[in-house]
């Protein structure tokens, strides 16, 4: 019964290790998305202010020669306007993707330790359903021990 506690335990802590790798796996994948996101999003940040500084400097150019502003001047503010524009909803849904990637990669993980604990249920039972099987031995051999005993002796003792 020892060995048989043993080798359950031994089994459970094997099943614990694998399960701590998948948690760390998962912590890491989620630092590389939100990394991965992060990166993306300060490059999208860095261009709409480099397009805010260039329309800041247009702006300025264009209020220091009010009397002649060219339509095409004009248009290209227009532009640099739409483009920043274009870039905050390139962020918005750069946020949304992370929450998606971030969901997934939560899903995954949660399948893993599904299988993780039905593994552990499984562990579990086929410990019992052996402890079972040992307690059924030792009842049989008892039993036999006890009709040998009685057939030694001559009979039932009453």
């Amino acid at each position: 019964m020892t060995r048989l506690r043993q080798a359950k335990e031994d089994d459970l802590q094997e099943l614990n290790e694998r399960f701590k790798v998948l948690k760390n796996a998962y912590n890491m994948e989620r630092i590389r998305i939100k990394e991965g996101y992060s990166l993306r999003r300060l490059n999208l940040k860095t261009q709409i202010e480099r397009l805010k500084d260039q329309r800041g400097n247009l702006r300025h150019a264009l209020s220091i020669q009010n009397d002649s502003i060219d339509p095409s001047d004009s248009a290209m503010l227009e532009d640099l306007t739409s483009k920043i524009e274009g870039l905050h909803k390139q962020v918005i849904g750069l946020e949304r993707q992370l929450v998606c990637a971030l969901n997934d990669a939560e899903a995954a993980f949660d399948n893993r330790c599904k299988d993780n604990q039905a593994e552990r249920r499984a562990i579990n039972k086929h410990y019992i359903n052996e402890a079972e099987r040992l307690h059924d031995a030792y009842l049989q051999h008892v039993e036999q021990n006890r009709q040998d005993r009685e057939s030694e002796e001559g009979g039932e003792a009453v």
